[in-house]
């Protein structure tokens, strides 16, 4: 459908008239021209083309030339550059097509300008260039308007063109003495057949119609001539407009030429043609240059072009599907796509090698050879040729695919990337090799996670290479040298192992200096060979220049021609240097006169850089020195590459912010221009992102350009784009599309923020690193990894007062990544819900807010500090050992595994398949031991992760690793069931002490008795033993018994030493922390002080699993199982705060050296990093203090109860100040429920319901409600008029004699019983129940089913067969929820399931409902609210230091959310306000 003001004129294929009539000569009498234009230009009977089959993976570029008069069209031409062709290349881009214009408004020189010739070759050899095919029709756009354009005083000759066979009709254009335009020519060009027309047209011909408004506008407009036709026969008196138009007695056969030539365009076929309205705004055309009694110069802009853009975008779009046949890619993946692109790449460098038969014999011995040498490392120097080696070897390998090898081929220079990409493509492809190889098995897909992905590397091709022992695994990797800086690529720890079986194959190229890859490879393969890539020979040498030169028609004299010499051989005496002498040829090509070949080659610089400068210099001259500076600065400063469409949206972006003012342009030249002189150079693999070939070129463009002040400035001016790009899409809503480079954006912009700041001033990082929205974007683009380098990086260089703030958004990216990436849109909620005093907050305050907040909650009840918290490590362990933070290491020892992982970032560097329970960092941090449960001690590499020595095994699980005497460690073996004595324990332990150099026994001996932990006192220079109800003290080195002292209680799990001071301290069952003098003589400790931590109930075998001092000794950390929190107490023996944040109990401890920092393992997935506050704790307490397990608000919703195993309390909602409290005997499983009339509040122990006054909280009375001890009540539900109370109950031994029972509560004081369930045994434990809103039904749940009874008399009326923890009917319905695993289940009354609450990963423990949604509480520490129509979560609550939600109450009007979680606080969450 066309809309209106929109007219297309389109002929069906074979309408057109292709007469064959012999011109007349006079082409100016009418309907001769036109005539003339159908026998030259349709001379050819085209055949019509079938659509191009693309490859798969490989890039189609599509060049359209855009042809119009300049002055006239500045707003279409813009709103196709900026607009059409950009949402075209982002609709074609998961096709691997993109549109590149060609817009000469800036590629036309001045020179040129003033010579016909010039600007015919400039303009119609950019025609040819937009061509698929030699004889197809080219790419064109053409802009008809009622300009005509420069009129040329002579036509070039066919000869003087590139493709001379394509201007016959040129030739005879000139016979005729027919003058036109250059803008006609263009067009006449593009038209001709020439054998071959597209499916769909590809010239598009639009013709401009003012709108009647318009054209009076224009009537009276002192500027009307920039739109007018600009010839005429008549004098103009109009001073404004008198030198204006161009007087010629010629002007009505120029206008009659412009008019005959529109209609001839309109009658083909092969071309689209179509008229378009555009507006006129009074001061949208304006002078350039304004002169006194002279001709002026100007521009003008037309408006509302939106129906021309969408009409371009169509035709394009339409004329793309046409005429490309998409590759069939449904069924490649992403790694076989790249795969192809660095295949193609050094498919190209091996089209030019020539030679090194020598080398190449070699390199295939290697890689055909099964000698233990894996690695064969290429090298050489800048220049030398390596890569079209490499590339010929690589050809030859992947030819021998078809015996059934594996090849990988990876360009790192062609196709830049990080070594993830490598290490995820090429698990990829040994994965999909092996799965056709007959292991079905085998995961094809990489592991999402890069610390699995990285610590499978090295397994899974040895795994490979073993299994098909009969097959080669060949790897070959082109200049590693240019990874990028990440993972620690340069130091070449993924090249090898030494466990690589002789059929893995592996080739890398690589400089002999740059980032040490070289010497780097050599130490990481002690079984590699060395191929140094020495100098062609002077045979391969001359081949390669000829084969480079044939390409373009070009060839140099080889003999000593009497007028010309020998070429060649002066060429040769230049250098031999591949690389100098393929730019030579790119040069060459370029040069024109033949004569002057010999003196050209002799201006040649001799030296590569120089030779790089001398072009620079000739590309300065042809398209100007500032345009090609930028260029040059463009591609030598970006990160990684930049896209064609990147750089002409660079240029255009200084164009409109730097553009002086009264010029029309900044560049005399584009990008699209330049294009064709620097492609040689440039690589464009990966995705297409240009940059230099070599690094020599980006050296010289360094020397040349990149002064600091030219460096900053170009810095500034990516970082200043990237941001444009980024910052529209922070916004929440509809919001426009980004461009297709979006993603590289955000990858880029840091960088240059980093590289253009001065004067230290990295405020511009609040719009990036300190902005939500950034971080947002990084992390759904899936670039948390490159995020957390750009925080170190950051640190690196920002003053120390910036530090501290970026160490709070990388503390938050950490804990938050997961959440974000799931709910992007509540990212700036999370933020926002950190702590007062965090940077993180800060920051996010000081942007814009969101419209949706106002759906979103806050946390009200916040502890003003930030919390300590610092980074989680998603392993748990037995022990735990952390390095120096400078160093960044933390090891895990994690009973079924051996992990080490980066301390900063919580990133898993190694992991080992090791029994591992205890682990030692050694002091410079570069080896790692863990003791084992078959009682060896194991070494490991840090960089590396490679074994490097292991102990003899001692006779039990080795618990305990320290350092010792100077180059001694020692190592302990102890019970391995932490802090749990049944009194079976009684194997005998020992100690022994290895050299920490190559792990041999110095000395073992027995402690005497069973053992639970060790330590080593440097200060004393002592080894000591924890034992049940004594500690022992041995001599390091030859095991002396020099102490024993009983520390009385039972147990003595822990024991620690002081860091300078001879003390120690031990912890035990009883609770207690005891610290101890060693003395200077005797051999009894000294008791100096005991601590008692909280008596908590609950597990019977808790006491102090862990205890240790802090760096400076003067604080004490100590932890037990049941708070599953640490216990910070100081020299006065307070215990002055307690750092919650695990979901499990606490192992052990560690001081991390040279810091203020503790970290601590669970038994579970989980190990902390904490930042311990400098001065006093209390800023970083709750109000609310302790394991609250049910809680709820009261009738008026003012104030809140909460229940704990001991004390009932009143809170106030707005104050969150305690107003009573009452203490009971409570137990574990306590309820609180408000009763509906106001006045009370029912709460209970283990077997009866105890009724307070709901203000004063006195008890008024309590009742029985269980028959047997054995039970105990699991939950209390009231009905909503007050009249019923429904109660489960769990049993412990006679489960199946488990119950539910119904009160009556009207008179809560004087309840009765209404009934008790004994008629239908349940067998087995009950969890929840609830009574729905009319007091009808009950509900409940347990281990094996769902019920629905009635409440009169508690009759089953429906069993639903699925056992659940959670059951809760829906206000006023008789449809409820109830749990399955980390999902709730919405059922109706006949047990239909309605619909699925996903996304939580834990069991949910609770839900309020508000009005049709219903907020969930759950043990994984999410709250999440839901639409119960549609089963789809709406909002989510996120909070780093959230374990596990025990209750959860709203308020009716769902305003306010009161949570209660393990960690011992309670979260208040109100909803936002504006």
């Amino acid at each position: 459908m066309v809309r209106k003001g929109l007219r297309r004129i389109f002929c069906r294929p074979g309408s057109s008239s292709t007469s064959k009539k012999t011109p007349t000569i006079n082409l100016d009498e009418d309907g001769q021209f036109t005539d003339w234009l159908e026998s030259i230009l349709l001379k050819e009977k085209a055949k019509q083309d079938e659509p191009i089959q693309q490859e798969v993976g490989s890039w189609t570029e599509i060049r359209l030339f855009l042809s119009s008069t300049f002055v006239d069209t500045q707003a279409e031409r813009d709103a196709i550059i900026k607009s059409a062709i950009p949402n075209v290349n982002r609709k074609m881009a998961d096709r691997y097509i993109r549109i590149i214009p060609v817009d000469l408004r800036w590629g036309v020189l001045a020179e040129e300008s003033k010579s016909c010739f010039d600007i015919q070759k400039t303009c119609l050899n950019q025609v040819d260039n937009c061509r698929m095919e030699r004889k197809s029709t080219p790419w064109l756009l053409a802009l008809r308007t009622d300009r005509y354009g420069w009129v040329q005083d002579e036509n070039m000759a066919s000869n003087g063109f590139e493709k001379p066979e394509l201007y016959q009709w040129l030739d005879k254009l000139q016979e005729t003495k027919k003058r036109v335009s250059i803008t006609s020519l263009e067009v006449c060009h593009a038209s001709q057949t020439l054998g071959k027309n597209a499916k769909y047209p590809t010239v598009f011909v639009y013709e401009r119609k003012f709108t009647h408004d318009a054209k009076e506008k224009l009537k009276n407009d002192k500027m009307r001539w920039v739109f007018d036709f600009e010839y005429t026969s008549d004098e103009i008196d109009d001073p404004d407009l008198k030198f204006q138009y161009s007087k010629t007695d010629k002007a009505e056969l120029y206008q009659k030429d412009r008019n005959d030539l529109n209609e001839y365009l309109k009658g083909k076929s092969h071309i689209l043609y179509s008229e378009f309205q555009a507006d006129y705004a009074e001061g949208d055309a304006m002078y350039t240059c304004k002169r006194e009694n002279a001709k002026s110069f100007g521009v003008g802009y037309t408006c509302n072009l939106q129906d021309f853009i969408e009409m371009v975008e169509r035709d394009l779009t339409k004329a793309i599907e046409m005429n490309f046949l998409s590759a069939e890619t449904d069924t490649v993946s992403k790694y076989e796509l790249e795969t192809i692109q660095h295949e193609l790449a050094v498919k190209l460098k091996a089209s030019t090698f020539v030679g090194r038969a020598d080398m190449r014999t070699s390199i295939e011995q290697h890689l055909t050879s099964e000698d233990e040498t894996n690695v064969l490392i290429l090298h050489g120097d800048p220049g030398c040729g390596k890569s079209g080696l490499l590339a010929a070897a690589a050809g030859d390998a992947i030819k021998t695919r078809k015996n059934g090898h594996f090849v990988f081929v990876h360009a790192v220079d062609s196709c830049p990337g990080s070594l993830e990409a490598f290490l995820r493509r090429l698990r990829a492809n040994l994965a999909s090799w092996r799965r056709d190889h007959g292991e079905i098995r085998v995961d094809p897909n990489p592991p999402e996670s890069l610390s699995d992905l990285k610590l499978s590397h090295h397994s899974f091709i040895v795994e490979a290479a073993k299994h098909h022992h009969k097959k080669r695994i060949t790897i070959i990797v082109d200049a590693v040298n240019q990874f990028r800086d990440n993972l620690r690529a340069w130091e070449m720890w993924w090249l090898w192992r030494s466990a690589y079986p002789n059929n893995v194959r592996i080739l890398i190229s690589t400089l002999n200096t740059e980032n040490n890859t070289f010497s780097n490879a050599k130490d990481a393969c002690t079984r590699h060979t060395c191929l140094e890539v020495a100098n062609m020979s002077r045979d391969d040498l001359v081949e390669m220049i000829s084969g480079t030169l044939s390409r373009y028609n070009k060839k140099l004299t080889d003999s000593d021609d009497p007028l010309l010499g020998n070429q060649m051989e002066l060429l040769l005496s230049k250098s031999a240097s591949p690389l100098y002498l393929i730019a030579s040829c790119e040069a060459l090509r370029k040069f024109g006169i033949f004569e002057k070949v010999s003196q050209y080659i002799e201006s040649l610089p001799s030296e590569i850089s120089s030779l790089f400068g001398f072009l620079i210099d000739e590309w300065s001259e042809e398209y100007g020195k500032m345009f090609v500076e930028d260029v040059c600065g463009l591609l030598a400063l970006s990160k990684d590459g930049l896209l064609e469409n990147e750089i002409n949206s660079l240029l255009d972006y200084k164009e409109a912010h730097e553009k002086p003012p009264g010029e029309e342009f900044l560049y005399e030249s584009s990008f699209s221009r330049i294009y064709d002189s620097i492609a040689s150079f440039l690589a464009a693999g990966g995705g297409g992102f240009l940059r230099f070939f070599h690094d020599q070129l980006k050296y010289t463009v360094r020397s040349k350009f990149l002064d600091d002040t030219f460096t900053i400035k170009t810095h500034k001016w990516m970082r200043d784009f990237f941001l444009s790009v980024i910052t529209p899409q922070y916004q929440y809503g509809k919001k426009e599309l980004p461009p297709d480079f979006y993603e590289h954006a955000l990858q880029q912009v840091v960088y240059h923020q980093l590289a253009a700041t001065e004067n230290y001033d990295y405020s511009c990082l609040k719009h990036t690193l300190r902005n939500i929205y950034f971080i947002r974007e990084r992390i759904t683009a899936h670039q948390q990894n490159s995020l957390n380098e750009e925080y170190v990086k950051a640190m690196e260089v920002v003053p120390n007062e910036d530090v501290a703030c970026l160490k709070d958004w990388a503390k938050f990216v950490q804990l938050y990544s997961e959440n974000i990436l799931k709910f992007p849109h509540l990212s700036y909620n999370m933020a926002m819900n950190q702590a007062p005093s965090s940077q993180v907050t800060k920051d996010t305050l000081e942007i814009e807010r969101p419209k949706e907040a106002s759906n979103w909650y806050s946390w009200a009840n916040i502890p003003q500090a930030d919390d300590p918290m610092s980074v989680k490590y998603g392993s748990g362990g037995f022990d735990i050992s952390a390095s120096s933070p400078k160093d960044d290491i933390v090891a895990i020892a994690a009973e079924d595994k051996a992990v080490i992982c980066d301390q900063s970032s919580g990133e898993v560097l190694h992991k080992f398949k090791q029994e591992a329970f205890s682990v030692f960092i050694s002091p410079d941090a570069r080896r790692v031991f863990f003791g084992l449960k078959n009682g060896a001690v194991v070494c490991y590499d840090v960089e590396t992760g490679s074994l490097l020595m292991e102990s003899s095994p001692l006779d039990g699980a080795v618990c305990w690793i320290g350092e010792s005497a100077d180059g001694y460690i020692s190592a302990g073996t102890a019970h391995t069931r932490r802090a749990i004595c049944w009194g079976d324990y009684n194997h005998v332990d020992s100690l022994s002490t290895f050299s920490i150099d190559d792990l041999k026994l110095t000395k073992n001996w027995s402690a005497g008795e069973p053992c639970y932990m060790h330590c080593y006192s440097k200060p004393a220079q002592t080894l000591f033993s924890a034992h049940k109800g004594s500690v022992s003290g041995f001599h390091p080195i030859d095991g002396n018994n020099t102490y024993k002292y009983s520390t009385g209680g039972g147990c003595t799990y822990s024991i620690a030493a002081h860091p300078s001071e001879k003390r120690i301290i031990t912890g035990n069952n009883d609770l207690v922390v005891s610290e101890w003098e060693v003395p200077e003589t005797g051999s009894e400790l000294v008791h100096i002080r005991e601590i008692t931590l909280p008596l908590l109930s609950g597990w019977a075998y808790g006491g102090i699993w862990s205890c240790i001092y802090s760096e400076k000794g003067d604080k004490i950390f100590a932890t037990e199982p049941h708070s599953q929190a640490i216990h910070v107490i100081n020299e006065d023996s307070v215990n002055e705060a307690q750092l919650k944040g695990h979901a499990d109990c606490i192992n052990t401890l560690a001081i991390v050296p040279g810091s203020n920092q503790v970290i601590s393992a669970d038994r579970g997935q989980v190990s902390i990093l904490w930042n311990l506050p400098s001065g006093d704790f209390s800023s970083t307490k709750q109000s609310v203090d302790e394991k609250v397990l049910s809680l709820a608000f009261n009738v008026p919703e003012d104030k809140f109860y909460t229940v704990s195993d001991s004390h009932l309390r009143l809170w106030d909602v707005e104050s969150m100040e305690l107003e009573k409290s009452v203490e009971f005997s409570g137990f574990y499983r306590s309820i609180v429920a408000v009763h509906p009339n106001g006045d009370h509040v029912i709460t209970n122990d283990q077997m009866s319901m105890l009724v307070y006054t709901a203000t004063s909280l006195e008890r008024v009375s309590d009742f029985q409600i269980l028959e047997s001890s054995d039970g105990s009540i699991t939950d209390m539900r009231i009905s909503t008029d007050g009249s019923r109370i429904l109660i489960t109950e769990c049993r412990n031994h006679d489960s199946h004699l488990s119950m539910y029972y119904a009160w009556n509560v009207a008179d809560p004081p004087n309840a009765t019983k209404h009934f008790d369930f004994k008629k239908v045994e349940y067998n087995g434990r009950m969890f929840s129940c609830h009574i729905s809103t009319d007091g009808t039904l009950g509900l409940f749940g347990g281990h094996n089913d769902a019920r629905i009874i009635d409440m009169s008399d508690g009759r089953v009326l429906k069993t639903l067969h699925a056992g659940c923890f959670l059951s809760r009917f829906l206000p006023n319905s008789d449809e409820y929820l109830i749990d399955k695993g980390p999902n709730v289940i919405h059922m109706d009354a006949e047990g239909n399931e309605l619909g699925v609450l996903k996304g939580h990963t834990h069991t949910v423990k609770d839900v309020a409902f508000v009005d049709d949604f219903v907020f969930t509480a759950s043990e994984d520490g999410e709250i999440r609210k839901f639409n119960l129509k549609t089963g789809e979560c709406v909002y989510g609550f996120f909070n780093h230091r959230c374990q596990q939600f025990k209750s959860m109450a709203a308020t009716r009007s769902g305003d306010c959310i009161i949570a209660a979680n393990s960690n011992n606080m309670v979260y208040i969450l109100k909803r936002c306000v504006t």
